[in-house]
């Protein structure tokens, strides 16, 4: 099994985990409420632009800006106060040319994120539940596929 495959079967797993449980405010309250998104938000996107294969598409862009607006994104996902003020993402990822390889290698950092934050793994399998739809919005479809 490749290294994608595996992922792809971790995002199907968390789907299907993400399906129950705990109300979604509580995954805010344990993903550390506002100030711990705000941190697994600034540390996803300092790893990831520091990666000399995953950053290509952070280059020349405003790393303050998109902390803010993933933090938005996730704290609102998880059932907190906050409201995503980015733009839609198939605009924010237009002409990026993200790769599939990409998306996932992006995936991986975020789930050791996770984990370095002691998110619990029902809570990060939630969460990535969460976050696998935009992936169709983020990843360009190579033409004629």
């Amino acid at each position: 099994m490749s290294r994608f495959s595996g992922v792809l079967a971790l995002l199907a797993l968390a789907a299907a985990c993400g399906a129950q449980g705990a109300p979604r405010d509580a995954l805010f309250q344990h993903l550390g409420g506002q100030p711990g998104i705000e941190s697994i938000a600034a540390e996803l996107i300092d790893r990831v632009a520091a990666d000399p294969v995953l950053g290509r598409s952070f280059k020349d862009s405003n790393l303050r800006r998109i902390k803010q607006h993933l933090a938005e994104q996730l704290c609102e996902l998880a059932g907190g106060p906050c409201h995503y003020s980015g733009d839609p993402m198939r605009e924010v990822h237009a002409g990026h040319d993200i790769t599939e390889a990409e998306f996932y290698g992006m995936v991986e950092v975020l789930r050791d994120v996770l984990g370095r934050h002691a998110i619990a793994l029902p809570d990060r399998n939630r969460l990535l539940a969460m976050l696998a739809p935009m992936k169709r919005d983020v990843v360009r479809v190579p033409p004629g596929t």
